[in-house]
């Protein structure tokens, strides 16, 4: 499996893109950079995109791709997600107010979106990834995933706060090598992360101990970039060497 970050910061302004994970080229994990990323040519590879919830810096991205596939002459693009985050999408964006509704475009048959819904922690197949959604606690209803390929695989909690779920999830599924986790604000900021459905370092720190998963590989998504050295002198100061910051553009193998 590969996964290339198109974008994974929590605000979209200067070089720092949104939310976007593309894996091996035809699936998309959220579209919050994917226009701004890639071409026409690696566009028309994605079959399927996998979306976590409906907030526009993890699906703005939605419309301008469709509107490209179009013009190109492709047609036809899995939306894939739990029932909740698929009906939001619809009634609110695709709703030929704020875009054509493309989920009945050129006819319901034949509609260049075709949602596709998956059921809250059960396994999906999707051309031979597996994924499985979790709830998670935001502000609006969001999933993570589990991701695997075969029976190795990561998993990405997207916009969440304090939750126990996903974290009981990760100590008992097998074969996961990372985990990409949210990390919006500094430690300072630990009211407004609550309040708004985020994490702190210090928040993530006390879930990865609390759930025995201290030692497990964890890539810090979804900084806010006015926060970033902040946040990165605080990394520094906890000594864990297995936390990484998720690096824009960067290509991940497993």
């Amino acid at each position: 499996m590969e996964i290339e970050i198109l974008g994974c910061y929590g605000n979209s302004i200067k070089d720092y893109r949104t939310t976007s994970y593309l894996i091996n080229d035809f699936l998309l994990i959220d579209a919050g950079a994917v226009t701004v990323s890639l071409d026409d040519e690696r566009l028309s590879k994605i079959k399927h995109i996998l979306v976590t919830h409906s907030h526009l810096d993890h699906i703005k991205d939605l419309v301008f791709i469709v509107d490209e596939l179009v013009m190109m002459g492709k047609f036809n693009i899995d939306l894939i997600s739990v029932k909740q985050i698929l009906s939001i999408i619809s009634d609110n964006l695709f709703n030929n107010r704020l875009w054509p509704d493309f989920t009945v475009i050129p006819s319901e048959q034949n509609a260049i979106i075709k949602l596709r819904e998956i059921e809250i922690e059960k396994y999906t197949e999707i051309n031979g990834i597996t994924v499985k959604p979790v709830l998670m606690t935001h502000t609006v209803y969001t999933v993570g995933y589990v991701i695997k390929e075969g029976n190795r695989g990561f998993m990405f909690t997207s916009d969440t706060g304090p939750t126990q779920r996903f974290w009981e999830v990760a100590r008992q599924e097998e074969g996961i090598e990372f985990i990409i986790a949210d990390v919006s604000f500094p430690n300072r900021m630990e009211s407004l992360a609550k309040v708004s459905g985020h994490m702190t370092l210090s928040m993530l720190i006390d879930h990865l101990d609390r759930y025995g998963l201290g030692k497990m590989p964890i890539y810090i998504n979804h900084i806010k970039p006015i926060f970033i050295e902040e946040i990165l002198g605080e990394l520094s100061l906890t000594k864990r060497d297995n936390i990484k910051p998720l690096q824009q553009g960067a290509k991940m193998k497993l």
